[in-house]
């Protein structure tokens, strides 16, 4: 990205071209995970055409069901595509003041959402067998059964292998306004968006497996019954999951604080200056494996600069623009 700068500054100024830098916050790189999301929507989408076009022709409410059922997987793994595919496009964006990170951790609150609200469906539809219970088609629901684990278990094994330590491609040196040399390398981060796909996916395989087992329960000695409940117990288990997302993505998206254990880093290195003393640190996620920070520090040394500070800062992976500010007390010293 070319940033321009205003004329009467000159194309010359050695300090200019130091501060500028890009504004990507590391999410411009067409990543492995969004790849394979990608496929996995691909084959969901198919193999909800065949069940639906199978149950149409076969007359087989079982296929027709999960056809419609996969539906909605394939809507939430195709939302997942397209977060990463508008992160990538909306990355040196500067409307989007701390990068278009947070559009994956949307996505993944949407679609765990998304999978809250069909699994509360589950429970219900479940509680209603229970208590009036079906006549099973047990060879067809058998057969979209185990089409439908074979599908999910090479889907989450597709999405598992994109669960790597992403390099974000932009391993650049700058010297910015916020005063710090240093070659970003992100730390690792869960990718929210990849483990909302990939719970979307595991929940189906565990749904499967249940129907399987109900079935076959059903065929050897007549407990139609074991069906639902299992059915229901399943459930739990996933809106768990559901659950769990919601919250891990929430705190992204209102901006909480990061974890202790990196909050705790920054607060020791800049402590260990000597006379310094961090009054005030909020440090917060702009993305996956991206933190930006804004830190108080009160000192009785004239000698120490926003510069030193960051400097110590350098070797924290994945830390963008950090902002400090000093405040200088010249009667006392804050170290003892």
């Amino acid at each position: 990205m070319i940033v321009e700068t205003p004329s009467h500054t000159g194309d010359a100024c050695e300090t200019i071209r130091e501060h500028l830098h890009p504004h990507d916050f590391g999410q411009g790189k067409r990543q492995k995970a969004e790849r394979r999301t990608l496929l996995v929507t691909l084959l969901t989408l198919a193999t909800m055409l065949a069940e639906i076009m199978g149950g149409w022709l076969t007359g087989s409410m079982a296929l027709l069901a999960d056809g419609i059922h996969m539906g909605g997987h394939a809507l939430a793994l195709g939302l997942a595509t397209l977060a990463y595919y508008l992160t990538r496009r909306y990355a040196q964006d500067r409307r989007l003041s701390l990068g278009s990170g947070k559009i994956i951790d949307l996505s993944a609150w949407t679609s765990a959402l998304f999978l809250a609200v069909t699994t509360v469906w589950l429970v219900v539809e479940s509680i209603h067998r229970l208590l009036t219970p079906q006549d099973l088609m047990i060879k067809e629901a058998a057969t979209v059964a185990v089409l439908g684990l074979l599908v999910n278990l090479f889907s989450a094994w597709l999405l598992a292998g994109a669960d790597e330590h992403h390099h974000h491609g932009h391993n650049h040196e700058h010297t910015h306004h916020h005063g710090h040399n240093h070659d970003h390398k992100p730390a690792h981060q869960q990718d929210s968006n990849l483990r909302a796909a990939l719970v979307h996916v595991i929940a189906d395989a565990v749904t499967s497996v249940a129907a399987i087992i109900g079935l076959l329960a059903a065929w050897l000695w007549g407990w139609s019954w074991l069906d639902p409940a299992i059915a229901l117990v399943a459930s739990f288990v996933i809106l768990r999951w559901a659950v769990g997302l919601l919250k891990q993505t929430a705190s992204v998206l209102l901006d909480m604080e990061g974890p202790d254990l990196l909050r705790n880093k920054v607060n020791h290195q800049l402590d260990s200056m000597d006379g310094v003393k961090v009054v005030d640190l909020h440090l917060w996620s702009v993305g996956q494996g991206a933190w930006t920070m804004v830190a108080s520090l009160v000192t009785h040394d004239a000698a120490i600069t926003p510069d030193s500070c960051k400097a110590l800062l350098s070797d924290i992976d994945g830390l963008h623009h950090p902002i400090i500010e000093i405040n200088y007390c010249p009667t006392c010293n804050t170290s003892d």
